[in-house]
């Protein structure tokens, strides 16, 4: 939100836009790009300066970029979003298990050798799959695309970009060297624990400092799920090619931690104490953000929206409820928590969880900026898909959700 200090004035006033693209697989991804939707029927997204993004954020952000040229020649419309960008990437994920694709392409590559493990595989499947372009060299200059990943040596997040690589360890070499692989730059933000997939990133002719000769990297959640530390660390140093947003948009979303009456055991311990380091370190970066939109002197200006909110309970610049029509078409609340806690997975997404996670970033991002930005807002949104659900379609819709939650081999 806006500082309670801050005017609002046209998207003319000279504001330059930025968003953080949160981790998440492809809830995550799908969540963005209802979120990216929206600005699209506003006329905005064509005037994005910068993605940071994280895990799935970064396969959203790479869709974006990918066919963003082709976009931008179509009109820069929604009607162009939906078919340029929105369409080609629902229609794959929808009807392709990626994982079980990358997990094939993985197991043969164990018998080829230098085929460059799990990490490699996951960068060649999702290139194969979403993506026309195959080097981050040719992704358009605008918007400026961040993925960001964390490397195991520093413990620090890595950052691969079209015009610049590096960290604030090894400083950046800048542009990308044109060999680099597109895939390779998202599942070096992608490859998310659990998977046990390392990216492998040689060094040689990037002119890093102090960098070994190849860098261990793996999913930019473990050290940022949200992407938005790249724009709070501007004083620690950036590459001159960087971007700095004015306003900034962060679209979350990371899952819930829920209260469990679970006895818990020594393994089952340890799982819930990384999830409990996990939320507790995403909560701190979200209060960081509020707090300096709130109370820093109308130094910071943008939105934050949660896929685990309920845009019903958002609250404007002076803690008050906001106006009704802003969530007119949001989704029913029942849906939100079951929103929230689908798999973060690469298997096939069914349409409908698909198109719900869209739904419901779209209309989240409405009321939050229709409260308090205006200049960004649609007068009135066309999306109203499910804005009268019956409590039966809602009951059906919900126990889909649930079932999603679960990691199956096929769906």
């Amino acid at each position: 939100m806006l500082p309670p200090n801050a005017s609002i004035d046209g998207a003319a006033g000279g504001r330059t836009l930025g968003l953080c693209l949160s981790g998440g697989g492809f809830r995550a991804a799908f969540y963005a790009l209802g979120a990216l939707r929206y600005l699209a029927e506003g006329g905005q997204l064509t005037s994005v300066d910068v993605l940071a993004s994280v895990s799935g954020g970064s396969i959203a952000a790479a869709a974006v970029a990918d066919r963003f040229a082709t976009f931008e020649a179509a009109g820069g419309t929604v009607d162009a979003f939906l078919r340029e960008i929105d369409g080609p990437f629902r229609s794959r994920v929808t009807s392709t298990n990626i994982r079980n694709a990358w997990m094939r392409r993985a197991f043969l590559g164990l018998f080829r050798p230098g085929s460059g493990g799990r990490g490699v595989a996951l960068g060649r499947t999702l290139a194969a799959e979403l993506y026309e372009h195959r080097r981050v060299a040719e992704l358009p200059a605008r918007p400026q695309v961040v993925f960001t990943s964390t490397d195991l040596t520093r413990g620090h997040a890595f950052r691969i970009c079209r015009d610049f690589v590096g960290s604030f360890d090894y400083g950046y070499a800048e542009p990308a060297p044109e060999s680099l692989e597109l895939g390779v730059a998202v599942a070096s933000s992608a490859a998310f624990p659990m998977s046990f997939s390392v990216v492998w990133l040689p060094t040689r002719g990037l002119a890093l400092r102090d960098a070994p000769g190849v860098l261990s990297l793996v999913d930019g959640g473990v050290y940022d799920n949200m992407g938005l530390e790249w724009f709070q660390g501007w004083s620690s140093g950036r590459p001159g090619a960087a971007l700095n947003p004015s306003f900034k948009l962060v679209v979350n979303a990371s899952g819930l931690l829920r209260p469990t009456p679970r006895k818990y055991g020594a393994v089952r311990a340890l799982l819930r104490d990384m999830g409990i380091q996990y939320a507790q370190t995403l909560n701190l970066r979200t209060r960081w953000f509020v707090d300096s939109l709130l109370h820093d002197s109308g130094s910071e200006q943008g939105a934050y929206i949660g896929i685990g909110r309920d845009p019903r309970a958002y609250r404007d610049a002076a803690n008050a409820p906001i106006d009704p029509s802003f969530f007119a078409g949001a989704l029913p609340g029942e849906l939100v928590e079951p929103l929230a806690l689908l798999r973060t997975d690469l298997d096939r997404f069914l349409p409908e969880e698909a198109d719900l996670l869209s739904y419901h970033a779209y209309w989240s991002l409405h009321a939050r900026v229709r409260t308090i930005a205006p200049w960004l807002a649609v007068d009135t949104p066309a999306w109203n898909a499910y804005a009268d659900l019956t409590p039966t379609e809602t009951g059906r819709l919900r126990r889909l959700l649930e079932q999603g939650a679960k990691r199956k081999l096929r769906r």
